[in-house]
């Protein structure tokens, strides 16, 4: 029987970060300035129209997902579309980010057919309880995401990494291939082409005490260029292979 560690986006000892003058348990956007080009915002006036508008949908992740794009046909409307619901419909939750971080645990396993269906449910598990809950912090938003895009047949992945409002440390541990972690996000595919989302940080901002959030939907952080990363933001290469290519040893 082999094991395999489930690893959160809280910082990790195993990822040694000599630049952080000390440990952040999650990123958190305290910017209520809205970022965004109106002509893109415009192009998808129609789609945030319509996805705004939607009631009393399934609270099943696996039906809901189907829903929200129902009334779209292009791969690029569908993505618009569960971004916006995701921001529109789920809150940051400050006291889970107070909150003692759960311990890492381990799956057991026998094969890698067992070790990939037993991730899918445990990341299956986290979206229904954000559903449910309507508020995460960014692990809960951004495996969300994943799933109502896997549902869809968008290829997306989970991205893990580091975001800070001080945007020359980010530029820094861009040039390192090990830094810590506190935060997730996505990648997804559209038109065959992979864009970056960020759909916990578009959905608002908390006050700096992390106590109160404040729902403000930001368009920035959407199909964001590989090459042009937030500059808030700095993806850890390493660990992101090892989520979404998770290997048995």
């Amino acid at each position: 029987m082999l094991t395999f560690s489930i690893f959160t986006t809280t910082l990790s000892a195993q990822e040694t970060d000599t630049i952080a003058e000390k440990p952040e348990p999650d990123a958190i956007n305290t910017g209520s300035a809205s970022i965004f080009d109106s002509a893109a915002v415009a192009r998808y006036e129609n789609v945030d129209h319509i996805v705004l508008a939607m009631k009393k949908l399934s609270k099943k992740t696996p039906i809901l997902a189907k829903e929200i794009t129902a009334p779209f046909t292009s791969e690029e409307e569908k993505v618009r579309a569960l971004f916006v619901w995701v921001t529109n419909n789920i809150s940051y939750d400050c006291a889970a980010y107070h909150a003692k971080p759960p311990h890492a645990g381990n799956l057991s396993y026998k094969t890698q057919a067992e070790l990939e269906a037993k991730l899918d449910k445990y990341y299956s598990n986290i979206a229904t309880l954000t559903v449910r809950n309507k508020k995460a912090v960014c692990e809960g938003y951004s495996v969300l995401f994943w799933q109502l895009c896997k549902v869809n047949g968008i290829h997306c992945q989970l991205v893990d990494g580091r975001a800070s409002e001080n945007k020359d440390k980010i530029k820094r541990l861009r040039s390192k291939k090990k830094f810590n972690t506190n935060h997730m996000w996505n990648k997804v595919q559209v038109n065959g082409v992979w864009y970056y989302i960020d759909v916990t940080w578009a959905s608002g901002y908390c006050d700096p005490p992390v106590t109160k959030f404040f729902k403000k939907f930001n368009p920035f952080y959407f199909l964001t260029p590989l090459d042009k990363l937030f500059p808030t933001h700095a993806e850890n290469i390493k660990l992101t292979e090892k989520r979404n290519h998770p290997i048995s040893e």
